[in-house]
C-alpha cells in the first residue's frame, strides 16, 4: 500500500500554525481573567465596571470566532463537496451581517480612535449564502483592519451591484502600509503573514484571509487585494447573483 501524502489544505494544521492559533485564543482569555479578578478584588472603579465587562465580553466573542475559524477549516477540508451541499440554499442580507461583524470590534477600534464606516447602510442586498459563514468573512477582514490599519483612521465599507455582471461588490478599505504588489495574491495563502504584519504583531495564525477566500469559494465568490498610492488597502469581495 502506497503512503498518501497530505493534501495542501491539510498541511494547514502544522504545529506552528496550531501554536499561533492557541496563542491568539489564550491571550484574550487571560486578559478577561485579569479583568474579572480586578473587579472581584474591588480594584476597578465602580463607574468603569460596566465598560470593563463589555470589553471582556467582546474579547470572549472574538475567541469564539477564532475557534469557529478552525472548526470551519476542519469541516471543510474533510469533505469540501459535502460542506458546499450543506450550506447552500440560505439567504444573507447585506449590510445586516456587515453590521453584526463590525459590532465585535467596537471597543478595540475605539481604543485606536478608529471607526468602521458603511457608506450605504440602507440598501438591502440579498445573496444565496449562509449568513454565519459570510459574517465570518467580514469578522476576519475587520479584525485584519483594526490590527494593521493606521491609528485614528476609518475602515470604510462600500457596496453596490455591478450592472454588467449582476455581482455584488463589497469593498473594505483601510489606511495602512501597502503590501508589495508581488504579494497581493500570496496574502490569501494558508499561514502567510507579511513582513509589515509581523512587525506590528509578532504572532498570528495566518489563517484569516485564507479562510475568507475559502468561504467565498463555497458560493462561487472571490476576494482580491489592491493598494493605492495614497496608502489605501482595498479588499474587494465579489459575490454572484445578488438582488435587492
Amino acid at each position: 500500500m502506497t503512503e498518501q501524502k497530505a493534501a495542501p489544505d491539510e498541511q494547514v494544521f502544522s504545529l506552528t500554525l496550531m501554536s499561533n492559533f492557541v496563542h491568539q485564543v489564550v491571550n484574550p482569555l487571560n486578559a478577561v481573567c485579569g479583568t474579572l479578578d480586578n473587579i472581584v478584588k474591588g480594584d476597578v472603579p465602580q463607574g468603569s465596571i460596566k465598560q470593563r465587562i463589555a470589553a471582556s465580553r467582546g474579547q470572549i466573542e472574538y475567541c469564539v470566532e477564532l475557534i469557529r475559524n478552525l472548526a470551519f477549516l476542519a469541516e471543510y477540508t474533510r469533505d469540501p463537496v459535502l460542506y458546499r451541499e450543506r450550506h447552500h440554499g440560505k439567504i444573507t442580507v447585506i449590510p445586516q451581517v456587515l453590521i453584526q461583524a463590525a459590532l465585535f470590534f467596537q471597543e478595540t477600534a475605539r481604543k485606536k480612535k478608529m471607526k468602521i464606516h458603511m457608506v450605504d447602510r440602507d440598501t438591502q442586498y440579498k445573496i444565496k449564502a449562509d449568513p454565519d459563514l459570510l459574517r465570518q468573512v467580514f469578522i476576519n477582514l475587520f479584525d485584519n483592519g483594526v490590527k494593521y490599519a493606521h491609528q485614528s483612521s476609518d475602515i470604510t465599507v462600500r457596496t453596490h451591484i455591478q450592472k454588467k455582471s449582476g455581482d455584488l461588490l463589497i469593498e473594505v478599505i483601510n489606511q495602512s502600509d501597502p503590501i508589495p504588489k508581488e504579494l497581493w495574491d500570496k496574502i490569501f495563502e494558508a499561514g502567510f503573514r507579511g513582513e509589515n504584519a509581523q512587525k506590528l504583531i509578532a504572532s498570528g495564525t495566518g489563517l484569516g484571509l485564507y479562510i475568507c477566500r475559502l468561504i467565498l469559494s463555497v458560493y462561487d465568490g472571490s476576494i482580491s487585494y489592491a493598494a493605492t498610492r495614497s496608502n489605501e488597502s482595498i479588499f474587494t469581495i465579489r459575490l454572484p447573483r445578488a438582488y435587492v
